[in-house]
């Protein structure tokens, strides 16, 4: 997945000797989202906070960067880089980083060189369909909700494909519950004719942190509304979400999943969610439901959830109003 042929053997990783203390890995990054750019430039220290398969994280403060292969998707938090030649190192959560706007250097074992590595920005959005169109983009993911959705998550009840006839236990009618209200203050948003309801922030707020795991379903669900949102052009309704968003408490969900919800807020998602809504828009739902699935486990399909949501309600507030103008 690398992109126009950045990998080649010119920049493939290297190891140098740097005297008494062994030898040191350097590591090329390849491309840099425009949170991780900043991250280098004003963080001099940080620690490695989590370390996956394919992805490690840094840590400073509230402030984290995503290091990964090319694989895992760019995004506004990731640098990407070939990180095969780290597993004979070993990072380990807790280790301490130098940084500074040209490389990442853990002690006398690894550098993480900047130099030379490219910018990555998401491109544009495609049109948005006419509302007619959002229902029926909406109705296809349900159908594809029904048989690909994970049992967990939002997914399942936001579309539908849950099991109607069982009493669901007492998270699941919590989880229902604020769903609803969530649907009803967006489709006040949404609807020009409707009071303001932009301080009545209580229904975004109690998604956050709703549902276990670093990045809970409700979080991912708020990021997924707030990426089709933009892509939709309904910039006041962006705005308002955002504005809930960055008003909530921080307690209520984890460091890591506040600072993904702070930057979707601030109009930065990642490639494959942009991919997936993109793909919705353009009317290409297989490629949509793909590019979700890159996303985690339930996370993808959880944003899923959040764009489903917006879809209905903003196609139901588009035929309203187009009714209302044919009507007067």
């Amino acid at each position: 997945m690398t992109r126009n042929g950045l990998a080649t053997k010119s920049r493939d990783a290297i190891t140098r000797d740097p005297g008494p203390h062994g030898r040191l890995v350097v590591v090329p990054i390849l491309r840099s989202g425009a949170l991780a750019r900043q991250f280098c430039q004003s963080v001099g220290r940080a620690n490695v906070e989590a370390v996956f398969e394919r992805s490690f994280y840094l840590r400073c403060g509230d402030e984290f960067m995503c290091v990964g292969e090319p694989a895992i998707g760019n995004g506004p938090l990731t640098l990407i880089a070939d990180l095969g030649p780290l597993a004979r190192v070993g990072l380990q959560p807790g280790r301490p980083a130098l940084i500074c706007g040209r490389h990442i250097r853990f002690g006398n074992a690894i550098r993480l060189d900047l130099d030379g590595c490219e910018p990555w920005h998401p491109p544009r959005w495609p049109m948005s369909p006419p509302a007619i169109r959002l229902a029926d983009r909406y109705a296809e993911l349900a159908r594809c909700a029904a048989a690909e959705a994970p049992q967990e998550g939002f997914a399942r009840h936001i579309f539908g494909a849950h099991e109607p006839f069982r009493p669901p236990p007492p998270p699941e009618r919590i989880m229902r519950a604020r769903i609803a209200d969530f649907e009803n203050w967006l489709a006040a948003m949404l609807d020009p004719g409707h009071a303001s309801v932009d301080d009545v922030a209580t229904p975004v707020e109690d998604l956050i942190g709703l549902g276990p795991g670093l990045t809970p379903s409700g979080d991912d669900c708020l990021v997924g509304a707030l990426a089709s949102l933009d892509a939709l052009g309904e910039r006041a309704t962006h705005a308002a979400l955002a504005r809930a968003i960055t008003g909530a408490s921080p307690a209520r969900t984890s460091p890591l999943s506040q600072c993904f919800l702070k930057a979707a807020a601030a109009g930065h998602i990642g490639e494959n969610l942009h991919r997936a809504v993109s793909s919705i828009m353009v009317g290409d739902i297989d490629a949509a439901v793909a590019a979700a699935g890159q996303i985690g486990h339930s996370s993808g399909w959880d944003m899923m959830a959040g764009i489903g949501t917006v879809l209905r309600v903003a196609a139901a507030a588009r035929l309203q109003a187009t009714d209302h103008a044919l009507a007067s």
